[in-house]
């Protein structure tokens, strides 16, 4: 009887000793699986970081291009799009990375003149960017616009496809502690930072150019 108790409690060590074997090899399996999913998962961080600076660098040069190039020519349009595409792809890139960009947030509201307004609130816009390019970008190029390079600014005749006519136009307005403002420098002369709110509008005008609508 006591052999008969001792070989169970062999048998019953046996089988925990064996389990206790396969779960250690399990383990040492999915611990192997982690450790190279973490090195996959570094290295493709490291992708991803390089990815965004030269998307950056990018965006950088495209930037100035735009806010440069002759509008009336076929590479201002082409970059244009270019330039929203590759800031989308950007913020994609950075949230996947789990990092983020350095983007500011802005409020960008659109009066097409006809009863229709559009609030685009928490707009990403890049540091250094100004009213034209946060337009642009956020439009995805849809902005027609002729460039004055004397002046240093865009004349802007269309905004999502909405042209100006002879008798209206789109204006630039800027938001601070008195209200609405029009600009008295153009969107090219606005740099955009964290909290800018900013409003164009579609209207008739008077004999001295002063916008006959507000916000």
């Amino acid at each position: 009887m006591k052999l008969a108790e001792e070989g169970r409690s062999y048998g019953i060590l046996a089988v925990a000793l064996a389990a206790l074997v396969i779960s250690s090899s399990v383990a040492v399996l999915y611990y192997e699986d982690y450790q190279a999913e973490a090195s996959s998962n570094a290295r493709h961080k490291q992708e991803l970081i390089a990815a965004l600076r030269s998307y950056n660098e990018t965006l950088s040069v495209l930037s100035d291009a735009v806010a440069n190039l002759n509008t009336s020519g076929s590479s201002y349009i082409d970059a244009s799009t270019a330039l929203a595409s590759l800031w989308h792809r950007y913020n994609a890139l950075a949230s996947e990375s789990g990092s983020g960009v350095p983007a500011y947030q802005a409020d960008i509201l659109i009066d097409f003149g006809n009863g229709t307004r559009h609030w685009f609130n928490g707009t990403a816009v890049q540091p250094g960017w100004n009213g034209f390019l946060a337009t642009l970008v956020l439009l995805d190029g849809r902005m027609g616009a002729v460039w004055y390079p004397q002046y240093g600014e865009h004349f802007v005749t269309s905004l999502a496809g909405v042209e100006s006519t002879q008798t209206t136009s789109w204006f630039f307005w800027e938001h601070g502690q008195a209200g609405w403002t029009a600009s008295q420098t153009g969107a090219d002369g606005v740099e955009v930072f964290n909290g800018t709110r900013l409003a164009w509008t579609l209207c008739g005008y008077d004999a001295q150019y002063n916008p006959t609508c507000h916000p």
